[in-house]
């Protein structure tokens, strides 16, 4: 039996990147509704900064290093621009200037989305590699 070829861990990786991204996205759009939901039923950790900063670093670890190590194979930016701007989004999210209502779980949810789109391009683009074999 053969080991799985790197070009399909990389796959799986960007796979793992899309359905954190997604999950994070999900996290931030839901807790303020379920904000009271969460406190009794004891998963109230959920909703505490360790939670989301942690979330926060693997995204960005993860999307840093599968979208970056392509980039220097494919020579195509669109993932990077799409994992840019969730970045940018993450980053207006914490800031304290922006005063609307739920502004945080707004640009968080965006962040998210904006990485789990840059995790699907790269994950066609790199499919698209198999299918060609450049």
């Amino acid at each position: 039996m053969s080991a799985p070829s790197s070009d399909s861990n990389q796959l799986v990786m960007d796979r793992y990147g899309m359905a954190l991204s997604i999950g994070c996205a999900i996290h931030c759009a839901v807790l303020p509704i379920a904000m009271s939901l969460l406190t009794a039923s004891g998963l109230s950790w959920i909703a505490g900064q360790e939670f989301e900063w942690a979330i926060l670093a693997c995204t960005f670890i993860l999307g840093s290093w599968r979208l970056i190590k392509s980039f220097v194979k494919h020579k195509n930016p669109q993932s990077l621009y799409l994992f840019g701007m969730g970045l940018i989004f993450f980053a207006a999210a914490k800031m304290t200037w922006f005063n609307f209502p739920y502004n945080e779980a707004w640009f968080m949810t965006a962040g998210g989305f904006s990485v789990a789109a840059a995790h699907f391009r790269n994950l066609r683009l790199c499919a698209c590699c198999h299918v060609h074999s450049h």
